[in-house]
């Protein structure tokens, strides 16, 4: 599909009055519709994200011509972002431009987009702070024991204690729900959706081992149920267990759940819990590789188990920084004077 120009601008190095300019709104456009163009493969929620996103460019700067973009306009624009202290949101604008230069690049040829390539590829912005908190094992109990008996949200409990035990993400574990006309192949449907991605019972064999292909790079991951107490804790409780189909059912509902309301509900026990409001329900993956190597567990080994493709993932993971250090400092200290006294 051939691509709007914006001719009204020449305010770019080279640009000649009545030469076509492409704007950013133009390969906005472009990127969201050309054919070979990698945002038809994003997943729907990231896709979802990735519109919403595109929409506010378009919307504040779609006029801009890329000639007239230079590195002190996009440091301009992320500071206007990142001034209302949302700076992971400045960064994942940030990372839509590159985005889209990347692709008018690669699949429009377009030199200016080759020109802002070089420039941002070597811009450095502020970073985003990590998480520096985490869920902890007792937390996660508190949590499964009120979800059960104050709440009568027996799934939530027995998700919490898939998610502390086996180290997933909650996608894995509630799965996502997606329009019937997305990829892939579901048995679970509702009004024109379809369930994806989490567990389910045909992955648990006959020797309680958990046999699941992880939701975000598609690994094949091996885990024995019976080295998961909470897990194993939470079966008792269940009423419901079918040959096959989804593990974690809304109580209410009898569906899946959908992530915002999982989220929503998680909060509600937590709340009651009183946990923390900046620990959330995504920190209790951080609190079990943060659980693995504090218990001195070889950080190679729990890369595996979190199935993360780099250690450097797995040592963000890894919280509580100060005890660690301090416990380096300890056998230093005691291997320095092993021979005193």
């Amino acid at each position: 599909m051939p691509i709007d120009v914006n001719t009204t601008g020449t305010n770019g190095p080279g640009s000649t009055e009545g030469v076509p300019l492409l704007t950013l709104g133009a390969l906005v456009e472009s990127y969201q519709t050309h054919e070979a163009s990698n945002y038809h493969k994003l997943r729907y929620h990231v896709r979802q994200n990735s519109k919403t996103i595109l929409r506010r460019l378009a919307e504040t700067y779609g006029d801009t011509p890329l000639s007239s973009i230079r590195a002190s306009t996009v440091q301009i624009w992320y500071d206007r972002w990142a001034g209302t202290g949302k700076v992971a949101m400045a960064h994942a604008f940030i990372a839509q431009l590159r985005t889209l230069f990347g692709f008018g690049l690669l699949m429009l040829e377009e030199k200016e987009c080759e020109r802002l390539c070089i420039t941002m590829n070597k811009m450095r912005f502020r970073h985003v702070q990590p998480r520096t908190v985490w869920l902890t094992a007792e937390q996660a109990t508190s949590i499964r024991i009120a979800a059960r008996e104050h709440f009568g949200w027996y799934s939530l409990a027995l998700a919490q204690a898939f998610q502390f035990e086996l180290m997933f993400r909650q996608k894995d574990i509630v799965g996502e729900w997606v329009p019937e006309t997305e990829p892939g192949e579901s048995d679970v449907r509702h009004n024109g959706m379809k369930w994806l991605r989490g567990i389910r019972w045909e992955e648990i064999d006959s020797n309680m081992m958990l046999h699941h292909v992880t939701s975000k790079r598609q690994k094949p991951i091996d885990i024995d149920l019976r080295k998961a107490p909470m897990v194993l804790e939470e079966l008792q409780y269940l009423t419901y267990h079918a040959p096959t189909g989804p593990i974690i059912i809304n109580d209410v509902t009898g569906l899946p759940w959908t992530p915002n309301e999982f989220r929503r509900k998680w909060r509600l026990v937590a709340n009651h819990c009183k946990i923390p409001k900046e620990v959330r329900n995504q920190d209790s993956r951080a609190g079990a590789i943060t659980e693995a190597t504090e218990a001195g567990a070889d950080i190679e080994h729990v890369r595996h188990a979190a199935t993360h493709s780099d250690i450097t993932q797995t040592q963000r993971y890894s919280r509580g920084a100060a005890k660690k250090i301090e416990a380096v400092q300890d056998k230093r200290l005691a291997h320095r004077y092993r021979n005193d006294g």
